[in-house]
């Protein structure tokens, strides 16, 4: 009875939220908050950069694994255990998705990824890459050869034979960063599916010490977002690598979520007080990238803090194959 009396609520709430935003263009998040039935709904979105510095320092939030599991609403355990985040039936959660509290687990595993990324990459690569462009090979293909570049070093024998192209396939076919695609007939089957079998195959074949969820999601990673970054380059060779990446629509994570941990207006600017536990606040980060030109929003909340550790590894292979493709053709004009 209570979630019918206050279904109303949330409907005029929403609605205020939505002229404030888009009638009176006053520069605060859109809150959707629809008490339904068995789905209650209460989500914060954040696109003003200044505003996801704030809210991503502000102790009344936290990362979605500040919070059990179990406690997080319905529809985000849902959506996550299709996405290359979250692992259902081991409820393991990428590295990103751990609290601000840092544990002694967190670190280790953080420098576990910047150790091995800090292994850097074989030209050999860029050129196979840069030759597959430029012969517009299939964008699976191109993610194969990506996916071996990266995650071979998170394998026991680090041979490139130990990632298949059914690897690589099941690596693209979880969730896609956005919950709209889970909506899909059949999409959020296929993402648990493709989830489960990436983890079990991490199981099977990563490093003894390398966390098995930061591996899975790893292939995931680079088997559909790298890639299409790719792809993004192919189509803007010329463009700087930190202004094409700060696009929003080019930016491989566009939002990124937190868990509100106690009752908070964000400072002020929420109208009403979240609640913990429920309210979920996405920060659209891709949108801030844009706003500030800055890769810190690309691959994180704007500050070094708790940046994305691919950072530095993404910005160094693509200005390496923007070089390699600017030789090829500058090789292929001379020689018209």
């Amino acid at each position: 009875m209570g979630v019918i009396i206050s279904l109303p609520v949330g409907i005029i709430r929403t609605l205020v939220s939505v002229v404030q935003k888009f009638v009176l263009r006053q520069n605060k998040p859109l809150r959707i908050d629809l008490p339904l039935p068995f789905i209650p709904i209460d989500v914060v979105l954040v696109s003003d950069a200044s505003q996801i510095v704030s809210i991503s320092t502000n102790a009344d939030v936290d990362r979605l694994h500040g919070q059990r599991t179990e406690n997080l609403p319905r529809w985000i355990r849902w959506y996550f255990s299709g996405t290359r985040f979250h692992n259902k039936s081991h409820d393991k959660w990428f590295l990103a998705f751990e609290p601000n509290s840092e544990s002694v687990q967190y670190q280790e595993r953080l420098q576990l990824l910047k150790d091995k990324l800090s292994q850097g990459f074989e030209q050999s690569y860029v050129e196979k890459v840069a030759d597959q462009i430029l012969k517009n090979a299939p964008e699976e293909e191109i993610a194969i050869t990506l996916t071996r570049m990266v995650n071979v070093r998170f394998m026991s024998g680090q041979s490139k034979d130990s990632i298949t192209p059914e690897v690589v396939k099941k690596g693209r076919e979880v969730l896609k960063t956005n919950i709209l695609d889970a909506l899909g007939p059949g999409h959020h089957k296929a993402g648990v599916s493709a989830q489960e079998a990436t983890y079990s195959f991490c199981e099977k074949n990563a490093e003894p010490g390398v966390n098995l969820i930061d591996a899975t999601h790893t292939i995931g990673a680079i088997a559909t977002p790298m890639t299409v970054a790719v792809m993004k380059l192919k189509e803007n060779p010329n463009a700087p690598i930190d202004h094409l990446f700060t696009r929003k629509g080019n930016c491989p994570t566009p939002t990124v979520p937190r868990v509100v941990m106690k009752e908070t207006t964000l400072n002020g600017l929420l109208s009403y007080p979240g609640r913990p536990s429920s309210t979920i606040v996405f920060l659209s980060i891709s949108s801030a990238a844009e706003q500030t030109s800055s890769l810190f929003f690309t691959f994180g909340s704007g500050t070094e803090y708790r940046v994305c550790a691919f950072k530095q590894f993404f910005y160094d292979f693509m200005t390496a194959l923007q070089g390699e493709l600017k030789t090829r053709r500058s090789a292929s004009t001379i020689r018209a």
